[in-house]
């Protein structure tokens, strides 16, 4: 393990910014990256001409995996504002979760909840789709005396229930892709909220 001298020549400039950039690189578009270590390297430079040492810059401006930490979330947030699409938004919540533990129960665990309940109502959806008309088609046979299976007591009840089925199938189906939307559009200002209220800083709308 490094002694603390070790640790405290290691609190310069330099290192600060191979830091940020390591963490950053990868995840933010080249120029975006180099603007935010053209600011960084700013900070130094004129907090230096006022006289403050690197190490104490290194502490005014917090640990450079915090900072990067912190950049990559509001970036992955950002992304999935302006590019809706489920990898985004997963990316985000995932980013999320190395702000603080307590987003497992924040953040995670109601995601994970919003997901299942989407899903439950697709699949309900679909199988209403698909099995009313088949249903619809059955009972139809089963009025003209050539269906092999009477799956309805009264046929003529049957093909309403059938109508009913797919429609009701085709509404849940509509319904859901416009709630995904909306907790899609409610998550992102959640997560927006979540970021300013662990960091401390306002999140630009």
């Amino acid at each position: 393990m490094r002694s603390s001298r070790e640790r405290t020549m290691l609190q310069n400039e330099q290192e600060y910014i191979r830091i940020l950039r390591s963490r950053l690189e990868g995840t933010l578009p080249k120029n975006e990256l180099d603007d935010i270590l053209s600011d960084y390297t700013e900070h130094f430079s004129i907090g230096k001409a006022n006289g403050r040492t690197d190490e104490e810059l290194w502490r005014s401006l917090g640990s450079p995996d915090d900072v990067a930490r912190e950049i990559r979330v509001m970036h992955l947030v950002k992304k999935a504002e302006n590019v809706r699409s489920c990898r985004n938004i997963f990316h985000a919540v995932i980013a999320t979760l190395g702000l603080g533990l307590f987003n497992l129960v924040f953040v995670l665990v109601p995601f994970i909840l919003l997901v299942l309940m989407l899903l439950f109502v697709f699949i309900i959806g679909v199988i209403f789709t698909i099995f009313g008309p088949i249903a619809f088609v059955s009972s139809v046979l089963q009025l003209a005396g050539r269906s092999a299976i009477a799956i309805w007591l009264s046929p003529v009840a049957g093909l309403f229930i059938a109508t009913g089925m797919t429609s009701l199938g085709m509404l849940l189906v509509i319904g859901d892709y416009y709630l995904a939307r909306f907790f899609y559009h409610v998550g992102i200002k959640y997560l927006k909220w979540n970021i300013s209220t662990i960091t401390g800083t306002e999140y630009a709308a």
